[in-house]
């Protein structure tokens, strides 16, 4: 019994947060999963096609880890489609944790609980998360900020390395996070080089097998079908012409603030990324990330950012989804300077101070009620997704 009590005692807040975690994934991400539309899209059944058999996965690996949970499922006699779509919010909850877990060591406890409840119940993470298809995925532009922040609190470095080399193999699997990871070694290859030094030459070269051999399926694949290297690299077969960059540079401008031309699949047609409120937080974050001092995290933010742009311009198979995070960690900086600016105008006075977070979170919490509205209500509803979800499980 009193073994017990100090276990509560000494890990409740993990437990509460934990629970926490459960309750609001099984809400937003669980909960009418297979019911909201009453029926799946072609690119659902073709996810589930894609994961019948190792075999297939290995012929092409694209994509891999979305795959591999698929098939998983379906060794386990869930041959419903619905396991796509369980697979996408299985990721999706590990996606939301890292939001959380970055936000709270880039900026405060405060500001991560802010931005993440903005970030886990946007419209946009609710389609791609409950979405059957591997696009949840591309938010792993998460997980290479996480990494970084995880090796720089790690206490066992040496298995903390090999943890994160394995993290990075798997990640290039996923369309477009190679130029992810090599804007992250361009960065921090200084570092990296000292690591290495520090971890001596047997464990170095463990490390670096380690990252060859997880890589090996995508290497094998893409030696017999090009194709493989191209989807891996999210590059268009032909380079798109000037107008065409212009016309998907002003389609994407449109699609954040303004209005949407994205797939019903996994958007409310004609609806913004953005409300009005998130727009002002967004404009806030990007002059906190531009003005100096110039932090390397935030060199990697707008780099990430600016890659995703230049991958959405090009055409290929990287979408919009590499940029919600991104996005959603510049309102996060924008809460972040907007709490700080009043916090220093009112240092000691605790009434005011507790306005200043009673009126961000009730921003927020018009924010949650719109994109819920909009998802749950609106979404289901229009006529554009009813054209698209027409197959029966």
């Amino acid at each position: 019994m009193n073994k017990q009590q100090n276990f509560l005692q000494r890990y409740w807040r993990l437990i509460l947060l934990a629970t926490g975690i459960a309750v609001l994934a099984y809400f937003l991400l669980f909960r009418q999963l297979g019911g909201l539309t009453h029926a799946y899209s072609s690119p659902e059944l073709a996810s589930q096609a894609q994961a019948s058999s190792l075999r297939t996965i290995v012929t092409n690996p694209v994509n891999a880890p979305y795959s591999l949970l698929v098939w998983i499922g379906l060794r386990l006699g869930h041959h419903s489609l619905l396991i796509t779509r369980i697979a996408a919010a299985v990721v999706a909850i590990g996606m939301a944790v890292l939001f959380y877990w970055v936000a709270l060591h880039w900026y405060s406890k405060r500001v991560a609980l802010v931005s993440s409840v903005l970030f886990v119940s946007s419209s946009s993470f609710l389609h791609i998360g409950r979405y059957g298809t591997a696009l949840i995925l591309q938010m792993a532009t998460l997980v290479l900020i996480a990494t970084v922040l995880l090796h720089r609190r790690a206490q066992n470095e040496t298995l903390t390395a090999y943890i994160i080399v394995a993290i990075l193999a798997l990640c290039l699997y996923v369309p477009g996070i190679f130029w992810f990871e090599l804007l992250g070694l361009v960065l921090l290859h200084r570092h990296i080089w000292r690591l290495f030094r520090r971890l001596g030459r047997l464990h170095s070269t463990l490390i670096v097998l380690l990252g060859l051999g997880l890589v090996v399926p995508i290497v094998l694949a893409g030696s017999q079908h090009l194709s493989v290297f191209q989807q891996v690299l999210a590059l268009p077969e032909h380079l798109p012409t000037i107008r065409t960059v212009w016309q998907h540079a002003r389609q994407l401008g449109e699609a954040i603030v303004y209005r949407g031309y994205y797939s019903p699949d996994f958007w409310l047609f004609g609806a913004p990324l953005l409300n009005i409120a998130e727009i002002v937080l967004f404009l806030t974050g990007i002059f906190v990330v531009a003005r100096p001092p110039h932090l390397r995290g935030n060199y990697y933010l707008a780099g990430a950012v600016l890659l995703s742009v230049i991958l959405n311009l090009l055409g290929g198979n990287a979408t919009i989804v590499m940029l919600i995070p991104l996005i959603y960690l510049v309102v996060a900086a924008g809460i972040y300077y907007l709490l700080d600016q009043w916090m220093t105008i009112f240092p000691r006075n605790p009434i005011a101070q507790a306005l200043g977070v009673g009126l961000i979170c009730i921003v927020a919490s018009f924010s949650v009620y719109y994109h819920i509205q909009a998802y749950y209500i609106a979404w289901p509803q229009a006529p554009e997704t009813k054209q698209v979800y027409t197959i029966k499980s």
